[in-house]
């Protein structure tokens, strides 16, 4: 028997036979021909997406150790060691402001790299990105104090601070876009999530290698010489983080953008012209999330440990613990934002993130060790639902010619509004009004903003990557 044409099934003219009746469908026929068709995105292989996701989380989590090293130490050591002509209080809140310095430099960072991570490619600017924030902090692990230099002491440490900054600039939204390149257009949120672990298992590391090497020693040991230890690390953690991230390539949409390359405009420009309202929507999308973590990796430290005056190990046991909920929590709202789309699972969690504010508070000054951890906890589980669709709504915003400088730019640029200042400014609340009740509001406040900007950016998860905007 011979098979029936596609037309017979689908109720056509039978086969072999002329469709006089209707020549305006060879006409319709013809002219669809003729109309050209989307690029079409592609994808990687298995073996290939499994190097992109080890090289993405390695990269990463070796460069938010160095981050989140340096927000412990400032939080809790720190004001003894390079701001001891202050007292406690100053000395907190310099050694806190020179952690926010980070994020002054991180825009100028994202500048840098984006241009030539658009430019020449994001392999090499992630290798650029990872052994800058490496060094910096191998150097801080071999700064004199201010008892050995003085003034000169906190100089350097700021300078070195910078210098992190620029760094990380370039590495976050460079890592997220070599997964979003890459993956399957179904499964970009899954899979840019999944770098939003990196930090996860940088912040974990981190905060380890500090607890167990103070608890080797005396304090005054760990004062002296100790605390030293877990930023000389640093340089192993990058040596083999460098390996890693030789080993990718390019993904097939940055090279079929390069081949296309009309304009020789630099990506800045491009970006400020043809994206401004996702610029500035992207920032104010971020800034809640900024805000809400370094509130809680940073300056909950502080908090806790000398106005609470809890055990420092125990304190640094429940971010630890409220660190592997938030773990758990990023990929379960990733591959939820594939099906219901970016938007809805980000402003869901920015709504919860403020409803439990003054929750939290009322829990961690308890100063008991098991709310402090459920406080903590809770407010990790929203925060890793409005982090996780993040990574690829950034990514989706801008177009692959100045993708990089866009996402990085949006990225940092909600740093400096949500991060940089955060610490600080919670500080000087409590000092001012003498309860928490004012910086549970300013996080109320932080989370409207950034549910406004998600409101009012298009929903991209359907978004074809391949395609001009």
């Amino acid at each position: 028997m011979m098979a029936s044409s596609p037309q017979s099934s689908l109720g056509g003219p039978p086969a072999g036979r002329l469709d006089l009746a209707c020549p305006a469908r060879e006409s319709a026929a013809a002219m669809t021909a003729q109309q050209p068709t989307a690029p079409a995105e592609t994808t990687a292989t298995p073996p290939r997406m499994r190097k992109v996701v080890t090289a993405g989380l390695l990269g990463t989590s070796l460069e938010t150790y160095d981050l989140y090293l340096y927000g412990t130490a400032s939080a809790t050591i720190f004001p003894r060691l390079f701001f001891t002509n202050q007292s406690d209080t100053v000395a907190t809140i310099l050694s806190l402001a020179t952690f926010g310095v980070s994020f002054m430099a991180r825009p100028l960072g994202a500048i840098i790299f984006g241009h030539f991570g658009d430019r020449i490619g994001r392999k090499e600017t992630l290798i650029t990105t990872l052994l800058l924030m490496g060094v910096s902090t191998a150097v801080i692990g071999a700064l004199p104090t201010y008892d050995s230099i003085g003034a000169l002491a906190p100089v350097v440490l700021v300078l070195l601070r910078l210098l992190q900054g620029v760094g990380f600039g370039g590495e976050y939204s460079g890592a997220v876009l070599m997964l979003s390149e890459h993956a399957p257009a179904g499964r970009r949120g899954f899979y840019a999530g999944l770098n939003n672990i990196g930090p996860v298992f940088g912040f974990i590391l981190s905060t380890l290698v500090f607890l167990v090497t103070g608890s080797l020693m005396s304090d005054a040991t760990f004062t002296a010489w100790g605390w030293r230890i877990p930023f000389l690390l640093s340089a192993v953690l990058v040596a083999v983080g460098l390996y890693v991230r030789n080993q990718l390539s390019e993904s097939s949409l940055f090279i079929e953008a390069v081949k296309k390359r009309e304009s020789a405009t630099p990506p800045l420009l491009q970006v400020v012209r043809r994206h401004p309202k996702e610029l500035i929507l992207g920032t104010g999308s971020t800034v809640a999330l900024f805000a809400i973590f370094y509130l809680f990796s940073t300056y909950t430290l502080s908090y806790a440990t000398k106005v609470l005056q809890m055990d420092r190990s125990t304190v640094l046991w429940s971010v630890i613990l409220a660190m592997v909920v938030n773990g758990v929590a990023i990929p379960l709202a990733a591959s939820l934002s594939d099906r219901v789309g970016r938007r809805a699972v980000c402003v869901a969690g920015l709504a919860a993130a403020a409803l439990w504010a003054f929750p939290m508070f009322s829990l961690i000054n308890t100063g008991n060790s098991s709310l402090l951890t459920l406080a903590l906890s809770v407010q990790m589980v929203f925060y890793g639902v409005i982090y996780a669709p993040i990574a690829a709504l950034l990514s989706e915003i801008f177009t692959t010619s100045v993708r990089f400088t866009g996402a990085a730019l949006s990225y940092n640029l909600g740093g400096i509004l949500g991060a940089a200042f955060a610490p600080i400014i919670a500080s000087a609340l409590l000092a001012r009004y003498g309860n928490t009740d004012p910086i549970a509001l300013y996080i109320i406040a932080m989370c409207v903003i950034s549910a406004v900007c998600v409101a009012a950016l298009r929903e991209t998860r359907l978004t074809n990557l391949a395609e001009p905007r």
